[in-house]
């Protein structure tokens, strides 16, 4: 006779029988949304260099694993580099089509930290009204609030309580999360040096980078490069704020062995200093920037023919052409031929710049234009008339690609080092995104390129820059595609704002 106490434990069985055929009959929801398997996974922050398994979840990496990981959807990534995606502090091409090209270059965060913006609001909603395929943000504008405040005096001097009131306006900047303070002296080198002293002293008090173009890159003086270099070394030194250097290449030119002993003994010193650069020995800015001019021209060491007229493709053929290109189109971007590649002397001085110790590799990117108006429209592949810089398209590949692979120059782990997780570092004090971002471990952001180390390289030139470079096989950011299997989503627009927390 059964007991009450083995009818119960026979329907417990019954049940339980019955809960794991339910189970062995359902389908198994993966754990993951992505996995990114087989890959040769490169952490800079940890040192990681060995194959594993990527798993994401809601845009997160959530496990760096050696067994492998069961997601709704896989990568395979064997024989490839699993890598945080590159974070470039320098871009003036916060627009689709140029980040469709910075994609391909292993781009997932692009800045505009040299020049910035103002007013800070409007840059945010101008790029989110259309969304980015990148992340992005943007510092404080010196300049612009100058012209703001100034209109076209904006590159004089002026009395101590005007300079007040830019202060002023830049720390309004910075309460609505602006990404440091943008200053470019060399474009207005006749404003108030208590001015930039006043910025670095506002920098430091935020505890936010400022991100430099030095006021004079000249051979002689006054204005010389070494002049330049020490005024942003002596605000560092008195005030204690986080000066950063743009582009090392294009400001030093030929004293870069010079500036480059200063930063170091600086860094030395414990001064808060750091540099960047792009492998490349020509500039790209606007054709009236005050060093441009035709009087001034050789104390850069340049002549007017060193100049590319972008609108026209002409190297002005006299003094008074480029004067007269100035005058008529004062805003119109130009190539800037400083240090000549295919000469050892000058191949030397950019090689120097480029493995600087823990120099940050960034672009400097310019937008593309056809007949001097910027190219917005998202249409892919860009208008065969665009053009542009090729560092605009190729500089983290030409690293990769010529510095590491070609040359040895640099190893992989560390190319990737100053791509990513240096740049990361540099703002993550005053940037909480930033501490996810750059490395790939459990909590980082899902923001990753994965490229074929033997063929990445860049393809764009000076004739043809609408190559993109080759060899990104995907790029994933916030842990959607905007890149897969070598193909461009056009849709995609995962980039998402980054923006620094006011102290």
């Amino acid at each position: 006779m059964k007991t009450r106490h083995s009818v119960l434990l026979t329907a417990a069985a019954v049940s339980c029988s019955l809960i794991t055929l339910n189970i062995a009959g359902a389908e198994a929801v993966p754990e993951y949304d992505l996995v990114i398997a087989n890959g040769r996974v490169i952490d800079p922050e940890s040192a990681l260099d060995a194959t594993r398994h990527v798993g994401i979840v809601d845009g997160k990496v959530v496990v760096v694993s050696e067994e492998p990981l069961d997601g709704a959807e896989e990568v395979d990534a064997t024989g490839l580099v699993v890598a945080p995606g590159f974070i470039d502090l320098h871009s003036h091409a916060l627009n689709i089509p140029s980040a469709w090209m910075q994609a391909f270059d292993g781009v997932t965060t692009t800045l505009e930290l040299e020049r910035g913006a103002w007013p800070l609001e409007q840059a945010y909603d101008n790029v989110a009204e259309n969304g980015l395929p990148l992340n992005y943000g943007f510092a404080v504008s010196w300049i612009d609030v100058r012209m703001e405040i100034l209109g076209e005096k904006f590159d004089q001097r002026v009395t101590s309580d005007v300079s007040e009131q830019v202060i002023e306006r830049i720390e309004d900047g910075l309460k609505q999360g602006g990404i440091g303070i943008g200053l470019l002296p060399g474009y207005v080198p006749n404003t108030n040096r208590v001015e930039y002293y006043e910025a670095a002293k506002l920098a430091a008090r935020y505890n936010v980078p400022t991100f430099t173009h030095v006021r004079g890159k000249f051979h002689d003086e006054p204005g010389h490069a070494i002049e330049g270099y020490g005024e942003v070394l002596a605000a560092a030194a008195a005030t204690g704020a986080q000066m950063h250097i743009c582009h090392l290449s294009s400001s030093a030119t030929r004293f870069i062995p010079e500036v480059s002993r200063m930063i170091l003994k600086a860094q030395e010193q414990g001064l808060r200093v750091t540099t960047e650069t792009y492998p490349y020995g020509a500039g790209s800015t606007v054709i009236s920037a005050p060093f441009l001019r035709a009087r001034e021209l050789q104390r850069v060491g340049l002549e007017h023919d060193s100049i590319v007229y972008l609108k026209t493709g002409e190297r002005p053929e006299s003094d008074e052409r480029l004067t007269e290109i100035q005058e008529t189109d004062p805003m119109g971007l130009s190539i800037i031929h400083y240090l000549d590649e295919g000469i050892e002397e000058d191949a030397t001085l950019i090689d120097k710049a480029v493995i600087f110790p823990d120099g940050i590799i960034a672009s400097d990117a310019m937008p593309f234009t056809v007949d001097g108006e910027e190219v917005l429209d998202p249409v892919w592949p860009l208008p065969e008339e665009a053009i542009s810089h090729p560092r605009s398209v190729g500089t983290f590949a030409r690293v990769l690609g010529r510095y590491v692979r070609e040359r040895q120059l640099m190893s992989l782990s560390e190319a990737i080092r100053r791509s990513s997780l240096l740049p990361a570092r540099l703002l993550e004090d005053s940037v909480p995104d930033m501490k996810n971002k750059g490395r790939i471990r459990e909590g980082a952001d899902a923001d990753i390129v994965v490229f074929d180390p033997e063929t990445i390289i860049d393809r764009a030139t000076f004739e043809d820059p609408r190559q993109h470079s080759a060899g990104v096989r995907h790029l994933i950011v916030g842990g959607g595609f905007v890149v897969r299997d070598g193909e461009l989503d056009q849709t995609a627009r995962p980039g998402r704002p980054v923006r620094a927390t006011a102290h």
